[in-house]
């Protein structure tokens, strides 16, 4: 004895829902990811107001979900660890030393030689 299985229709309350639930995902994504450019074109802004160059380490690469490296750099005799992204095309390693601005109010501020703004 076979049962005969009909698939759920969907209401249109139904697919009007899940279209309401779609965008706000969407939405909330969205935001997040205009809010987190906004503030770090501020922080370059921050950084380009008034700042030193120095050197780096390049401690970490990687280009999962993006391009960035880890980059080690010292300011008065502070350690700092930050990261900035990089262009697919740009040659470079872990261990690499590349050459970076930072902020003379906040040194942990910093955008390295491969950001455009540099």
């Amino acid at each position: 004895m076979t049962k005969n299985i009909k698939p759920h229709v969907k209401s249109l309350k139904e697919k009007t829902c899940v279209f309401l639930v779609i965008i706000g995902m969407s939405s909330v994504i969205y935001f997040i990811a205009t809010s987190l450019t906004e503030k770090r074109m501020e922080e370059i802004s921050f950084i380009n107001q008034n700042f030193e160059t120095t050197r780096g380490i390049i401690t970490k690469k990687s280009v999962y979900k993006g391009h960035n490296i880890r980059v080690k750099y010292k300011v008065n005799g502070i350690i700092y660890e930050n990261s900035d992204g990089f262009n697919v095309n740009d040659n470079i390693q872990e261990g690499d030393s590349i050459n970076l601005k930072y902020s003379k109010t906040k040194p942990e501020l910093m955008i390295t030689e491969f950001n455009e703004e540099y």
